[in-house]
């Protein structure tokens, strides 16, 4: 990587998009033939939630380095994206892409724990029409096993809730918890089984777990924090989250920080904080210009 594309992800990573896509948009003038750089953009847009732009960089990130595990794996979430957006009529389509760049990316790098987690999760959700199926499902997580066993545990929760297993989705979470050298998103994913059986106390708890246990003050925090405020649960906790993470040196392309600023503008406008609401909807404007803070 280019000392260059070195200094746009440090832009990708924290969330300067304005920044990240006027540098790559200088590379690319230069040389139209950097996957990297047009993968990189993909990103930026991708964070920007312009899916349609961000597919068109990928797929030109692909089209240049057909071998590149990671760059399939980007074109599918943007395809992805696009899919859950899509008319009845379209969306089959976008899918079989979607499996068909996730398999790619596996195919490509079968040690891809990132490629390999997105295909688990596209396996239990799709139907076998479009490349899903519980039984692919399982295949995907025998081969998580040996090389991440907190995402092998994951896998097998998100499993049994399809199944309708409750407690054996409980059981692997708290094992992924176990499992996990750094088990704050662990907890955080706990959290979100919680929320989805209607169990706010449990989702609560299981975030305060998280809060404790990041002390890098991480993504994992605005998972947490987005939990409390979908669900309407204790407030200031979800506002110290939010500020922990914006003042933190681990802020990452998973929650960038104009979208942070949004939904921390949102949750102070929610709490009739108007003045701070509009200062933090300004300081995402600032950092991503083409980002819609009704999107948050």
């Amino acid at each position: 990587m280019s000392s260059t594309n070195t200094s746009v992800l440090s832009l990708l990573n924290s969330g300067h998009a304005n920044d990240a896509i006027a540098a790559l948009q200088k590379v690319l003038s230069a040389n139209p033939q950097d996957a990297l750089a047009h993968n990189m953009l993909c990103r930026v847009y991708d964070q920007e939630q312009l899916w349609a732009g961000a597919t068109r960089e990928c797929q030109v990130a692909v089209q240049l380095q057909p071998s590149n595990s990671e760059f399939h794996l980007w074109l599918g979430r943007s395809i992805g994206q696009q899919a859950q957006r899509a008319s009845l009529v379209t969306a089959p389509r976008l899918a079989r892409k979607v499996h068909a760049e996730f398999q790619a990316a596996v195919q490509l790098d079968p040690h891809n724990v990132a490629a390999l987690c997105d295909l688990g999760k596209f396996s239990v959700d799709a139907p076998g029409f479009l490349g899903g199926g519980l039984d692919k499902a399982q295949a995907i997580a025998r081969q998580l096993q040996p090389l991440n066993t907190e995402k092998y545990h994951w896998l097998l929760a998100t499993i049994a809730s399809k199944e309708n297993d409750p407690t054996t989705a409980e059981r692997e979470l708290k094992l992924a918890v176990a499992q996990s050298k750094a088990p704050a998103m662990a907890w955080m994913d706990m959290a979100a089984f919680y929320a989805r059986r209607k169990n706010v106390f449990a989702m609560e708890q299981a975030i305060q777990s998280g809060v404790a246990a990041d002390t890098s003050h991480d993504s994992a925090l605005v998972d947490g924090a987005s939990l409390l405020i979908r669900h309407k649960q204790n407030f200031p906790l979800a506002e110290q989250m939010l500020r922990q993470y914006l003042a933190s040196t681990h802020l990452s392309e998973d929650a960038p920080a104009f979208q942070v600023h949004a939904l921390l503008g949102k949750l102070l406008a929610r709490q009739g904080k108007a003045v701070a609401a509009q200062q933090e909807f300004a300081a995402a404007k600032a950092l991503a210009s083409g980002y819609s803070v009704g999107h948050t």
